[in-house]
């Protein structure tokens, strides 16, 4: 899904505004009907509700994401809003949220909506990005803003040479945001296995019991992502990693490796 199909300055707002959550999202379903012809405003609206009372899309750092499958309609859509003021809307910090991504879509693709979501969950995450759309003046300049930061993903047709792409994590913290950067490339095909070092194998052997210290108090206890990846891509999801985590050769308890595939057939896709 390429994200800059869905995105118009005329289903942006930079002064955006509403009295509380319910009025919050009324307001979104009113812009993203701009553009939406198989279901009236009330239908987008109760469809953003409903996925709200699952549990809230307010995120820190005043971001909302509010989304829903809406059956009937067929491309996907997305409204782009800041309050200045800020409105209450139940976010994980408690705090209120100004910037709003809202975004509706097909029931039948469930994988683009993740991968859509996952965009958008890294670009505001982004304080430069942040900032960017926060200072906007207007609509285009908002949506330009939000692109500028968008990585375009039109794929191309032709047969492409895969890798088989491992990435060793001993620092879960950054496992999320790993896994989100896949759901964003579109990768959809990924296991993650519990894996250990060699610190916890000698400490079964009584010899070396004596000298554990010498490896360090960091437990070696690792996630090991298994993922297969267009052999174009590596240097890209690479990059991507690095700027999760920082330089990689800098940093100790995580390994990025691509290796060629002798033989492959099936998918690891559910």
């Amino acid at each position: 899904m390429d994200i800059f199909n869905i995105v118009s300055e005329k289903t942006c707002a930079v002064r955006f505004s509403a009295k509380d959550k319910n009025d919050c999202l009324r307001k979104l379903a009113e812009i993203l009907s701009m553009h939406i012809y198989e279901i009236t405003v009330d239908g987008i609206y109760e469809a953003l509700l409903q996925r709200e009372e699952m549990g809230s899309t307010g995120f820190e750092e005043g971001i909302a994401i509010p989304h829903a499958k809406v059956p009937g309609i067929r491309e996907f859509h997305m409204a782009i809003a800041h309050s200045k003021k800020g409105i209450p809307f139940d976010s994980i910090d408690g705090k209120k949220s100004h910037l709003f991504f809202a975004i509706v879509g097909p029931d039948k693709h469930p994988e683009q909506h993740l991968q859509i979501l996952a965009q958008i969950s890294r670009i505001s995450r982004n304080p430069n990005a942040r900032r960017e759309m926060i200072q906007a003046r207007s609509n285009i300049v908002l949506k330009e803003a939000f692109l500028r930061y968008v990585t375009s993903k039109t794929a191309s047709k032709e047969k492409e040479k895969n890798k088989l792409l491992m990435v060793i994590l001993y620092e879960k913290r950054y496992l999320d945001d790993i896994l989100e950067l896949f759901l964003e490339r579109g990768i959809r095909g990924v296991n993650v296995l519990e894996s250990t070092g060699i610190k916890d194998q000698l400490s079964t052997i009584p010899l070396f019991s004596d000298f554990l210290n010498f490896l360090g108090e960091r437990s070696d206890v690792s996630k090991t992502i298994m993922t297969v990846v267009p052999e174009k891509d590596v240097s890209e999801i690479a990059q991507g990693i690095e700027e999760i985590m920082g330089d990689l050769n800098k940093h100790t308890g995580a390994m990025v490796m691509a290796l060629d595939l002798f033989f492959m057939k099936g998918s690891m896709e559910i």
